[in-house]
């Protein structure tokens, strides 16, 4: 989700195809993981972190961004992006930026939370602090951390499917039930310490 979320911003950001001439374009070459990779003047941006599904993950040491493979061309010095290190960073902060103020108005009372399978878990019934209450759709209510939440074509959605959500959801609850009937009524404990010989 993040990795799409900043590969668009990037694009967004016009990052500029480093193929000047037809020669660079046929030279353009599938990136390794390990692999450095270099700005349009030559400087290191950062380090090929993995590839999956033509997004190329570049670690900065200080960010992570998702580049489209034709992003990237074989220069002189090795895999070179069309950005200095300083405008891919930047491009990123704005991107985390920009979807963390989008999430936060996105959360209000009544909002929908969905699965990461787009199931309707239920919807915001509380917020406080870093506390969201959600009244769920069998009537049931749960705590998440607004961290647990992203934001997922404009809608809050959990990391979880709904599967595995109501499997965890379920555990918890009983564990509490299971808690709940081990422990002794204080009565009980009362008259046991009263008969003891």
């Amino acid at each position: 989700m993040k990795k799409s979320l900043i590969a668009a911003a990037i694009a967004a950001a016009s990052l500029a195809p480093v193929a000047a001439s037809a020669q660079d374009a046929a030279a353009a070459v599938a990136p390794t993981v390990g692999a450095k990779v270099y700005g349009p003047e030559g400087n290191e941006v950062g380090t090929v972190e993995s590839v999956q599904n033509g997004v190329i993950t570049v670690n900065t040491g200080a960010a992570r961004a998702g580049l489209p493979a034709g992003s990237f061309a074989m220069r002189e010095k090795g895999l070179t992006i069309g950005m200095t290190k300083a405008q891919l960073e930047a491009a990123v902060n704005g991107a985390k930026a920009e979807t963390s103020a989008a999430k936060e108005a996105a959360m209000v009372v009544d909002a929908p939370i969905k699965s990461s399978d787009g199931v309707v878990l239920g919807t915001i019934s509380k917020i406080e602090g870093d506390d969201v209450t959600v009244l769920l759709s069998s009537g049931a209510s749960v705590i998440l951390k607004k961290s647990y939440l992203g934001l997922v074509n404009d809608s809050l959605t959990l990391g979880l499917t709904a599967a595995a959500f109501a499997e965890q959801t379920g555990a918890s609850a009983a564990a509490q039930a299971s808690s709940d009937a081990a422990a002794p009524a204080s009565g009980e404990t009362a008259a046991t310490d009263g008969t003891s010989k």
